[in-house]
């Protein structure tokens, strides 16, 4: 029975060899039959060539280095030491053209950047500061009696399209501390401020609010406001009279103590 088995074996083994070895004949046959046409193959898909780059044989084993530069002798460059130039000197008029005790002129700058700015145009300082002008306005002084003193001050003040406005506004501010120490004050109530102010014709049109309508001076007190406003008003020539307004509307008494304002005043009226 063993016997047997190792006979089937054999068998079995010479079979498998005989047919392995009719395999590699069959794909040798067919390889020699298609030499020509797989030599052609090769050459078309460059299969040597990749074949010696990837195994390193051959001779083109590495890409050929680049063409190196042809040397061109440099050219010498002689340095150059840049100077800057110098300052020119302002030119001075001789010292016979000009008279003893005379101011030297003025020498414009040289250098072209300085010359631009030359011509640009300049704000003297008298223009870029705030016009002003000299106003005339009415203040009060108590002298040693206890008797009301109209004061006429001149101050400085600001310069505006609206002069009347302005002189009026710089009255119902009130002294400045000098003029306080020259013991003048305001009877005009603290708080009135001008609404409007027109003039037609010879007459100005005062707009108050109603803090006008109160003086806790009395009677005293509401003559010496109106002329503060008044004299104020008509130290302009093209003003003649003053028409008081409350509120836009015209009244004709001041006060509880019947002040008259129903009418223009003027300086006469006082």
């Amino acid at each position: 029975m063993a016997a047997r088995k190792r006979n089937d074996r054999r068998s079995g083994s010479n079979a498998g060899t005989a047919f392995w070895l009719a395999a590699i004949v069959i794909v040798l046959f067919i390889f020699v039959l298609n030499w020509g046409k797989i030599q052609d193959t090769l050459a078309r898909t460059n299969f040597h060539e990749i074949v010696k780059t990837q195994s390193g044989t051959g001779t083109d084993t590495k890409p050929p280095p680049a063409a190196a530069p042809i040397p061109v002798a440099p050219t010498p460059v002689t340095p150059t030491l840049t100077v800057p130039p110098p300052a020119a000197s302002p030119q001075v008029a001789p010292p016979e053209s000009t008279p003893p005790g005379a101011a030297s002129p003025r020498v414009s700058a040289v250098s072209p950047p300085a010359a631009e700015a030359s011509r640009t145009p300049r704000a003297t300082g008298s223009a870029q500061a705030a016009r002003t002008r000299a106003a005339s306005l009415s203040f009060v002084r108590i002298d040693d009696d206890g008797v009301i003193v109209r004061q006429e001050v001149k101050r400085q003040i600001a310069d505006s399209d609206s002069p009347l406005l302005d002189s009026l506004d710089a009255l119902l501010k009130g002294p400045t501390e000098d003029e306080i120490r020259k013991k003048l004050i305001s009877l005009v109530p603290e708080g009135t401020k001008l609404l409007s102010a027109q003039v037609r014709g010879s007459t100005a049109y005062l707009n108050f609010n109603e803090v006008f309508m109160y003086n806790h001076y009395g009677i005293e007190g509401y003559a010496g406001q109106l002329k503060q406003v008044v004299y104020t008003a008509t130290s302009f020539p093209t003003v003649q009279d003053v028409q008081i307004l409350i509120e836009g509307e015209k009244h004709d008494y001041l006060g509880g103590e019947g002040v008259y304002i129903g009418k223009p005043l003027s300086r006469n009226s006082f």
